[in-house]
């Protein structure tokens, strides 16, 4: 399962691209009004990093009519280019101005997705991605991680190649279930990212392996036993 980090915040997103295989950065509108009017200056720098880095990004369209969100969709293309994945809105004219974005070979990604049927229809319109909101999805009653199942098995069914993107966590155990489930990705909150390795037996193992290298070497490195011209 690919992962995605779902974040404006710079210094957060460069900090989980040092030690986590992220495949690229997911905002939303509730995401960038945070920053305020920092976020013109921001752009280029979201760009330059998303290149540097090799990443996806994704920015979602503010427009409320279709052919507005189409056009918006265009001009964000036209800026950060190939890499950007346009985020559309799972409502009557977002999913036509899926369709008018991919008569335009502009990638989209239906967002706020609370059910298989929505997802399916993007994907017929011609959706990259789908993503499902699953902390959302069990708050109205149903089973957030179950109903992405139901997703995949749907695409599976109909041979559909838009990927199924997780959003929406608030538990290791969801974003655990999308991966036994085959989910395509999942895109996280920087501060989820170190709980999806933290392990209180690999804890113990370190300390215990710590432990007795000091007992046996002290306060040497493994690399100190090398030949002299290699340390």
């Amino acid at each position: 399962m690919k992962l995605f980090v779902d974040s404006g915040d710079l210094a957060k997103i460069r900090e989980i691209a040092d030690v986590y295989p992220i495949r690229g950065i997911t905002t939303n509108p509730k995401i960038l009004a945070r920053i305020g009017e920092k976020l013109t200056p921001l752009m280029p720098m979201y760009k330059s990093f998303a290149e540097e880095k090799d990443l996806k990004i994704f920015f979602q369209v503010t427009a409320k009519r279709a052919e507005e969100m189409a056009s918006q969709a265009e001009k964000l293309r036209l800026y950060f280019g190939n890499r950007l994945i346009v985020k559309i809105p799972a409502t009557r004219e977002g999913y036509k101005a899926v369709r008018l974005c991919a008569e335009n070979n502009i990638p989209t990604a239906v967002t706020a997705v609370h059910s298989i049927l929505q997802a399916t229809i993007a994907a017929s319109a011609g959706a990259a991605y789908v993503a499902p909101y699953i902390s959302h999805i069990d708050n109205i009653g149903a089973d957030g991680v179950a109903c992405v199942a139901g997703m995949i098995k749907a695409f599976q069914l109909s041979g559909t190649k838009c990927e199924i993107l997780g959003a929406s966590f608030r538990t290791v155990d969801q974003v655990k279930g999308l991966e036994l489930s085959g989910c395509h990705a999942a895109t996280i909150a920087p501060e989820l990212f170190d709980s999806l390795i933290a392990h209180p037996s690999t804890d113990a193992a370190m300390a215990g392996f710590e432990r007795i290298w000091a007992e046996a070497y002290g306060t040497k490195e493994i690399t100190d036993f090398l030949p002299e011209n290699l340390r």
